[in-house]
């Protein structure tokens, strides 16, 4: 038998269906569009060939004669189709002083595409197909994965983020709605959730955050993830900001920083 809530998403995934048929996600567009390039120092992985950076924003004690304190967070960012992880790092860079003992990872997804970017799944005539989504699960997860035990915090997901922009977010939010990813908090910019809840849990707030003037992914889809989560019974902030296009805003930006120091406060 269906959980009840389903039945309340009927007529929301009928009216995203029409919609998704009418996204197309432009292979370079986004790889440009961040205002947030930002010089920092980072430390990356260990192995030479890896693909995530990281950068630690960690609480030095002043007793020169004690260690540094172990980052109690980790917020992992999602970057958009066709950019790579760097391109987002540069949040964390922004965010180590409002989000202390944090440590920041940004992989780049797993695959490559035509322009020299990378992407979470494949996008056919630029137009997205929620089957490549669910297809792209076992990469994401693996990769998640990875940089959560190489972290230390396989066993304490409630103090793990989701950061993630476009294409990253709809990875992110299909890894929360799915039930795979029970974590701490989850930020999605210019997102959609073409696969429908298959969970439900309040235990991860999400914040939805869409421009008004995206012209890449109307803003309507963020507005339909949200009746989605919503009647799922996830804890769901929905904000849109009239003047943005398909990009991060500061003022986007700072209320990402906000809604995380909320969460990990608690």
């Amino acid at each position: 038998m269906m959980p009840p809530w389903t039945l309340a998403l009927s007529s929301t995934l009928v009216g995203l269906a029409v919609l998704l048929a009418a996204i197309a996600i432009s292979l370079d567009a986004e790889a440009s569009a961040w205002p947030h390039r930002i010089a920092l120092k980072s430390t990356s992985s260990d192995n030479p060939n890896s693909t995530v950076q990281y950068v630690e924003s960690v609480v030095s004690s002043r007793d020169a004669n004690r260690k540094a304190e172990r980052p109690r967070h980790l917020v992992i960012f999602f970057h958009g189709i066709g950019a790579r992880g760097t391109q987002m790092g540069g949040l964390g860079g922004s965010w180590k002083s409002t989000l202390p003992n944090t440590v920041f990872a940004s992989p780049d997804a797993p695959f490559p595409t035509r322009s020299g970017g990378r992407q979470w799944f494949a996008v056919d005539n630029d137009v997205m197909r929620p089957e490549r989504i669910a297809a792209a699960r076992r990469a994401f997860d693996d990769l998640v994965s990875e940089i959560v035990e190489r972290q230390g915090f396989e066993n304490d997901l409630k103090n793990v983020a989701f950061v993630a922009v476009s294409q990253g977010a709809i990875m992110a939010l299909d890894g929360v709605a799915s039930g795979r990813w029970k974590i701490g908090a989850l930020v999605s910019f210019a997102g959609i959730l073409p696969l429908p809840p298959t969970s439900s849990s309040r235990a991860t707030p999400i914040l939805l955050m869409h421009g008004g003037a995206d012209r890449t992914i109307p803003p309507a889809a963020a507005a339909a993830a949200s009746r989605q989560l919503n009647a799922a019974g996830f804890d769901v902030t929905y904000k849109l900001f009239p003047e943005v296009g398909h990009t991060i805003s500061a003022e986007e930006a700072k209320e990402a920083a906000d809604f995380l120091r909320g969460r990990f406060s608690r």
